[in-house]
């Protein structure tokens, strides 16, 4: 009990400290995490061009899914030389990894799901990544993720899904396959 006023009293003088200049805050550990991601972001249409083409090489039939990071694009297509069959390609660091063959889940037929990639209007990706951090938290979000799919069983049109990744508030915005925001 006899140290109890030394103890309150270290506490109260050093809450009223304010932390000087050089101290990080939450922006500068954003930053810095930022920074220690290795290079330029897919959602950047110079970058993604190069990225879809490689992937397309290897994969020329229609696709299943296409999911598209910061870092990293897997696409799920139709292997052309086994009807029915779906592959999984993998882009990242300038790379097509070796098809494996997907796993197909759900009750839906693979033709009803598939779509060419050409009538996807991906050009306007970074446009679209900028309206979706907007609308769900302008100061603080990230685009984590687009995916690119039928929008079945509700319809069977193709649709994007941007999924924006933040600390107060994290969502989604959906595009046609002309990217404008539904």
């Amino acid at each position: 009990m006899k140290y109890l006023p030394l103890l309150l009293s270290v506490c109260v003088a050093s809450c009223g400290q304010r932390p000087d200049k050089s101290s990080h805050t939450r922006t500068d550990a954003v930053a810095s995490a930022s920074q220690e991601m290795s290079g330029p972001s897919l959602f950047s249409q110079e970058r993604l061009a190069p990225a879809l083409a490689s992937l397309r090489e290897k994969a020329s039939g229609k696709v299943l899914r296409l999911e598209i990071g910061p870092r990293e694009v897997v696409m799920q297509a139709e292997d052309p030389s086994r009807a029915g069959q779906v592959v999984e390609l993998h882009y990242r660091d300038g790379k097509v990894s070796e098809a494996e063959h997907a796993t197909l889940r759900g009750k839906g037929q693979l033709a009803d799901n598939l779509f060419e990639l050409a009538d996807v209007k991906l050009a306007s990706l970074p446009e679209l990544t900028r309206i979706a951090v907007e609308r769900v938290d302008a100061e603080n979000g990230s685009v984590e993720l687009v995916l690119v799919r039928r929008n079945l069983p509700d319809t069977d049109d193709v649709r994007l899904r941007v999924y924006v990744k933040s600390p107060r508030q994290s969502g989604y915005l959906d595009a046609d396959r002309s990217l404008s925001p539904l």
